[in-house]
């Protein structure tokens, strides 16, 4: 029986899996904003795709001139393919109670990023509000999504006091030989079940980024953190 610890990582939402977006959406944006590591691995998650012009906010796509958000589904061997547009008013919710650093994420963050020797992050709020976007809409599911400003993110179920227990055993550990781990994951790793999967360590250790925003919204208990 799998933990929630073993679900957010694996995503493993039953009859969902990973789809990567249609050939029809910006693939240079795709690939700039994931950055053709951990989220191109087989993984059972859902997609929300926001298409962004060169220029401006996002906009739905000509075939979708009613809806602003489209979740594209993948067939699992046992679930027919779907596709599901919803509109705006139901994905985002009119209240949410939610919490973007009550637990001190940023501590945590610069704690880890100077104990890996790595470039310290700077808080940004738009990637805050974008990660709180995020996981107010991760209900049922850790729902991707691809907001302007955003160049990469992380999800994991948990709860507004545990986010470092979320940051180092749900992420960083992926892979445990991180410099300034030090042996922490023996510990530290306990619940959380990677399926051979690095892309959040991966993220989270690059020296790619220089802004972070991380959020956790108390109606779905997911921490969602974007950096740009």
């Amino acid at each position: 029986m799998f933990t929630i610890k073993n679900l957010s990582l694996m995503a493993a939402f039953a009859g969902l899996a990973v789809a990567m977006p249609t050939p029809a959406e910006d693939s240079n944006l795709v690939e700039r904003q994931w950055g053709g590591r951990h989220w191109k691995q087989s993984e059972n998650v859902v997609w929300v795709t926001v298409t962004v012009p060169a220029g401006g906010a996002a906009t739905p796509t000509p075939a979708l001139q009613q809806q602003e958000e489209v979740v594209t589904v993948a067939a699992s061997a046992t679930t027919p393919a779907a596709v599901v547009a919803t509109t705006a008013a139901a994905s985002s919710p009119a209240a949410s109670s939610s919490s973007s650093d009550e637990s001190g994420y940023m501590a945590v963050v610069s704690k880890w990023r100077a104990a890996g020797g790595y470039p310290a992050l700077t808080r940004d709020s738009t990637l805050e509000a974008n990660a709180l976007k995020t996981s107010t809409n991760s209900v049922g599911g850790l729902i991707h999504e691809l907001n302007p400003g955003s160049f990469a993110q992380v999800l994991a179920p948990g709860s507004p006091s545990n986010f470092e227990n979320v940051y180092v055993g749900g992420w960083l550990c992926e892979i445990p030989s991180l410099p300034g781990l030090d042996g922490i994951c023996s510990t530290e790793s306990k619940g959380w079940s990677y399926g051979g999967q690095t892309g959040h360590a991966s993220i989270l250790s690059s020296t790619s980024y220089s802004k972070i925003g991380c959020a956790i919204s108390t109606n779905t208990n997911v921490w969602a953190c974007d950096l740009a």
